[in-house]
């Protein structure tokens, strides 16, 4: 079993100045300065874990990436910018096994369940930041996180 989500109650509005500028917006600034939010993950093994404070772009990415590299067989992480945790995504024979730097207990899923819910996570997060600010729809991060989940669908 796995699912990932989020809280978007829990998502931090940017600033007015930050919202002036979202448009033009660099992809680094929209990572780790923009979106603020509650991230859950469940796995079967070590249940539920709540990440607050997420930056939301940042998590995507790092997440969309690390799917990436299960896909083709290796090892994908999703590290956090604020300090020196990793969850971890390790494939073997068709089973992913998820693990957290921070506590020792592992969680698994299928790799296909990974890809799915993955994709589905980041649609969910991208769509409500563009119904929520639409001026993010025409920044090219936007276009560049569409991209990663498109060819991610294709296989």
């Amino acid at each position: 079993m796995f699912d990932i989500n989020f809280v978007p109650e829990s998502m931090k509005a940017p600033t007015a100045s930050k919202l002036d500028r979202l448009e033009a917006a660099s992809e680094t600034n929209l990572r780790y300065g923009y979106f603020g939010t509650t991230v859950s993950i469940v796995t079967d093994g070590f249940g539920t874990e709540s990440l607050h404070g997420t930056p939301a772009l940042d998590f995507v990415f790092c997440l969309l990436y690390a799917v990436r590299k299960v896909r083709d067989g290796v090892v994908g992480s999703v590290s956090f910018t604020e300090d020196d945790t990793l969850i971890n995504f390790t494939p073997a024979n068709g089973r992913v096994m998820v693990t957290r730097s921070w506590d020792a207990v592992p969680g698994y899923c299928d790799t296909a369940q990974l890809v799915e819910v993955s994709i589905g996570f980041s649609e969910e997060v991208v769509d409500f930041i563009v119904r929520r600010y639409p001026s993010f729809g025409r920044n090219p991060t936007y276009g560049k996180l569409m991209s990663i989940v498109e060819e991610l669908k294709a296989g």
